[in-house]
């Protein structure tokens, strides 16, 4: 068995642990909206204000209004199912542990403001996981990822120690190519640094074409990854949070290009 940790040192089975399963296919997209949509969904796209919890559809995770650093948001933290099969060894990291718009893509734009703090429900080495999932497949169970680990960012005071201040962004693709395996395999290729920091808001933009995808952390570009695991598939985008955090999101857009 193939074993993988929580980005530390804690060991856990690699072993698929769906929360819906295939009524997510049957489900579709969902019939709601998260909080206020300022002019979609729609065939290009849309807008979400992130007000409320809404209709999103949840996989692996609880979703419910917040209010954070004075702004309101949606908070997304994992089941406390999900969370405790982390800790117990029969769960899996890097999971598919989202919450999913009404809207898919192949190829686009996904930008939204975001920030993590750590919930004290995981391991002891989380660094507040938070991200954008893409091409998500109609079960749930193959997805690409970028992702934050907050307390590894430029910004914190004081800054991580190396190596620790170049593993702050992050790329995978569930369930084959999770973190270790890449950092393993591919050294300094699939995470780099990124100028954020844990309990602080950012903006996190995906620009998706084809094979590549480019991740920007406030206006920055800070990793572009150029062998996309599932190019061009067309499917549903998700807000992506792992152990032991708290995941808030503000004010998501989507522009596809589709």
């Amino acid at each position: 068995m193939t074993v993988l940790s929580t980005q530390g040192s804690t060991a856990v089975p690699r072993r698929v642990f769906l929360q819906r399963g295939a009524t997510l296919a049957a489900a579709g997209l969902g019939s709601g909206l998260l909080g206020a949509c300022a002019h979609g969904p729609g065939h290009h796209g849309g807008r979400w204000a992130l007000k409320n919890a809404g209709d999103f559809v949840p996989n692996l995770v609880n979703a419910s209004a917040a209010i954070f650093k004075e702004r309101s948001a949606v908070l997304v933290e994992l089941t406390p199912e999900a969370q405790k099969a982390l800790i117990a060894g029969t769960g899996v990291g890097n999971g598919p542990s989202f919450i999913m718009p009404p809207v898919q893509m192949a190829n686009g734009v996904i930008e939204v403001d975001l920030a993590a703090r750590i919930n004290g429900k995981g391991a002891p080495d989380v660094r507040g996981f938070v991200g954008i999932a893409f091409h998500i497949d109609d079960k749930a169970e193959t997805f690409e990822a970028v992702y934050l680990r907050m307390t590894n960012g430029s910004k914190n005071n004081p800054p991580p120690p190396a190596p620790r201040n170049v593993f702050a962004v992050q790329y995978i693709s569930y369930p084959d190519r999770y973190w270790r395996k890449l950092r393993q395999e591919h050294p300094n290729v699939y995470e780099k640094a990124a100028p954020v920091a844990i309990e602080s808001w950012h903006k996190l933009r995906l620009d998706i074409a084809g094979s590549t995808v480019s991740a920007f952390v406030d206006g920055e570009k800070v990793i572009t990854v150029n062998d996309l695991r599932f190019p061009n598939r067309k499917g549903r985008i998700g807000l992506w949070v792992d152990d032991g955090t708290a995941g808030y999101f503000s004010d998501l857009r989507v522009k596809t290009a589709d």
